[in-house]
């Protein structure tokens, strides 16, 4: 069988039968999911099952069951997408033109003669 969602009319009139109620639900085999909405009188039960058999349980200790609705449960929400990483500007270099030395090492010069015969480093 597959996965059921049943909604069902049911009289809640005072704490003991809320407790009554959800007691037996919850021994049929296969209840996935069980709520109970006081406000409304709706019992929500989710599971592999056929709603009558809940219904048959529920008039067990005497409820007037009817059932509202049968139907596939809510799908799980989605998790949400992150959203997307803002795009990362690119650098931009307000660098000035470093010099080739600074004042504290030595300036090196090569000379050389102009007949080619060697050269004067300094």
């Amino acid at each position: 069988m597959t996965v059921k969602k049943v909604e069902i009319k049911v009289d809640i009139n005072c704490g003991k039968c809320n407790s009554a109620i959800l007691e037996a639900v919850t021994v049929i085999e296969g209840v996935n999911h069980i709520s109970l909405d006081e406000e409304k009188n709706i019992l929500t039960v989710v599971r592999t099952m056929d709603p009558v058999c809940v219904a048959s349980r529920l008039k067990k200790i005497k409820q007037k069951p009817v059932i509202i609705s049968v139907g596939p449960p809510p799908k799980p929400p989605e998790p949400p997408k992150p959203p997307p990483a803002p795009e990362q500007p690119k650098p931009v270099c307000n660098c000035k033109p470093m010099s080739p030395y600074c004042a504290s090492c030595d300036v090196v010069s090569v000379t050389t003669y102009e007949s080619g015969s060697g050269c004067t480093i300094h």
